[in-house]
């Protein structure tokens, strides 16, 4: 499992380079589930570093 600080870190540098990021950005980088995906995704939301936009299928995550 790859570490949570080189998640938050690759997480957060792909939602600033590309304004935001999806669930499916951060399987595909981290090579991770959906659910450890989402799990990531919240702890950063949670963390104050992303905030989230939307829910369900549109949700987008973006640089706080």
């Amino acid at each position: 499992e790859v570490a949570i600080f080189e998640v938050d870190e690759r997480n957060v540098a792909l939602a600033l380079k590309e304004g935001s990021i999806v669930n499916n950005d951060v399987e595909m980088l981290l090579k991770v589930s959906d659910a450890t995906a989402q799990r990531y995704l919240h702890d950063l939301v949670v963390a104050g570093k992303l905030r989230q936009k939307g829910v369900r299928a549109g949700t987008t995550y973006e640089p706080v």
